[in-house]
């Protein structure tokens, strides 16, 4: 049996909480990995007294998913993730009680996605984390009941799970609604602390937690955990990664029951099922994914050979055959990352870095992946790079794709190139940056233009994004913070904001600045 949910839970002290979910689980992942929450961790850690409570709003910013809609992220007001944080942890032995209580009985770790202890490391979630020597494989077991074999798979997901999470179901999961009603307006109590904290950094609104923070898959699990026990509890054998369901049923008419109970179970937390992913498969079909079984296939025992052109054409080829016919680009995710990790000839390496490179300008989801599982393993040349990076701007700009035109900004950073569009006449491209009123990408080219200008905040291409950061700090700071807090000096900010950047806090990796030695 793997280890059971509470163990992990057991695992992460209030301490290792805390500092997992503000010092690296600020920044979500889908961002350019040029910003850093550790320096304002510690800074914390300084501090005699606690931020101010209160309402803000926070940083939006659109990513694509693989399966070709946008996904609307956020970046929280540090201040008040940081009193979340604070709440979580104050109150984590609570809220491990609560764990224990909702998944004692069952015999499988129902939840495969969760925060966890990681050998090495200080972060405590990873979205697709998995360790065989722990996790297990309850599928397999999943497949029989004690009166029988499973015939059907329930596949079924929770509608915009995040964003539609009510902060008052909250306490309702961890005390009870009844409770949690009848003491609503006691705002000593610690559940709705917890709920407040939630609400003040959404601007005050109940409905919906940002999509980007670590917290909030914790948060979520709260919810959770309390439907896995009222479905487990009727019987229902599944695995959950976080609002994706695969129930194992022996008959139809089981299946249409675990989904009606679980659209009821939901709907207790103002939940509710997407119906238009919601299907029945009729078993038996591979546990792994099918389409895995056809690219493994293709390549066999990855160290009994070396990958030659034609078999690499080959399993891209195939892996993008199958993406079309079944609409799960995840995929080709899944074979870049594969490509990764096999022995291939020189040829081989070439095709890969050529197709890949093709498919990140036609799927610019595939942008984040580039750095790690392509220009890095496979020794990209600078110029390539910066062809590539000149064509994702250039394509971005006609379609106002400002996710793509931070990769391509990012990689001109990384990889130390001027990019085309920012050359020559920068004040076009400026303007275009201004006028998009994108946070990310205002900060973006900030640090692009001070970095090309030694880090001089008085540079003639660093001024005029300076102007912008004053005037927004003045209009929408909430909105704008990390660009403003970032592109101003500590002069020309304002209470907690001053006091932060007097102590010299940065939220950019200081590995961005070591080009010319700043601290």
């Amino acid at each position: 049996m793997d280890k059971k949910y509470i163990d992990f839970m057991d695992e992460i002290s209030d301490d290792a909480l805390y500092e997992g979910l503000l010092a690296y689980g600020f920044f979500a992942e889908k961002l350019p990995p040029v910003f850093t929450a550790v320096p304002f961790f510690e800074y914390c850690k300084g501090l005699e007294t606690s931020f101010s409570p209160g309402w803000n709003e926070y940083i939006s910013f659109r990513v694509m998913r693989n399966i070709g809609t946008p996904r609307i992220m956020g970046i929280p007001n540090p201040f008040k993730y940081q009193l979340l944080c604070l709440e979580l942890k104050s109150n984590w032995a609570k809220i491990k009680k609560h764990f224990q209580t909702q998944t004692a009985n069952q015999k499988h770790r129902i939840s495969r996605i969760h925060i966890r202890k990681e050998s090495g490391k200080r972060r405590i979630f990873e979205m697709n984390y998995k360790d065989w020597r722990t996790d297990g494989n309850p599928e397999l077991d999943l497949l029989f009941h004690e009166d029988g074999a499973s015939r059907y798979l329930v596949k079924a997901d929770i509608s915009t799970c995040f964003p539609s999470i009510y902060s008052h179901s909250i306490p309702w999961a961890l005390v009870g609604k009844e409770t949690a009603k009848i003491n609503h307006k006691d705002s000593s109590a610690w559940y709705n602390k917890i709920d407040s904290a939630c609400s003040d950094m959404h601007h005050g609104e109940t409905h919906g937690i940002l999509i980007g923070p670590h917290s909030s898959n914790l948060l979520s699990e709260i919810i959770l955990t309390v439907v896995d026990r009222k479905l487990y509890e009727k019987g229902y054998r599944y695995v959950r990664a976080i609002d994706d369901y695969d129930c194992y049923v022996k008959s139809h008419k089981e299946a249409q029951c675990f989904i009606v109970e679980l659209e009821e179970a939901l709907y207790e937390f103002d939940l509710h099922l997407n119906h238009k992913k919601t299907k029945v498969v009729e078993l038996p079909i591979g546990v792994d994914k099918t389409w895995k079984h056809t690219l493994k296939g293709l390549i066999g025992d990855s160290n009994s050979g070396i990958l030659k052109y034609t078999q690499v054409n080959t399993f891209i080829d195939t892996a993008l055959k199958l993406a079309v016919e079944s609409g799960d680009y995840a995929i080709v995710n899944y074979a870049i990352k594969t490509l990764r990790g096999l022995n291939k000839s020189k040829n081989g390496k070439l095709l890969t870095t050529k197709r890949v490179m093709h498919l990140a300008i036609l799927y610019p989801y595939l942008l984040p992946l580039m750095e790690e599982f392509v220009f890095e393993p496979y020794k990209v040349d600078k110029e390539e790079i910066k062809k590539f990076s000149d064509m994702i701007y250039q394509d971005a700009v006609k379609i106002n794709d400002y996710e793509s035109l931070c990769y391509a900004i990012y990689f001109s950073i990384k990889f130390d190139f001027i990019l085309d569009g920012f050359d020559g006449d920068y004040q076009k491209a400026q303007e275009y940056v201004i006028d998009s009123k994108n946070c990310l990408l205002l900060i973006m080219t900030w640090i692009y233009f001070m970095r090309q200008n030694g880090w001089n905040r008085k540079a003639t291409q660093v001024k005029p994004l300076n102007k912008v950061a004053m005037e927004l700090k003045n209009t929408d700071m909430d909105r704008y913070w990390l660009f403003c807090y970032e592109a101003l000096t500590w002069g020309s900010l304002s209470n907690e904001w001053r006091l932060m950047k007097k102590a010299g806090v940065s939220f950019i990796d200081s590995s961005i600045k070591t080009k010319y030695d700043i601290d």
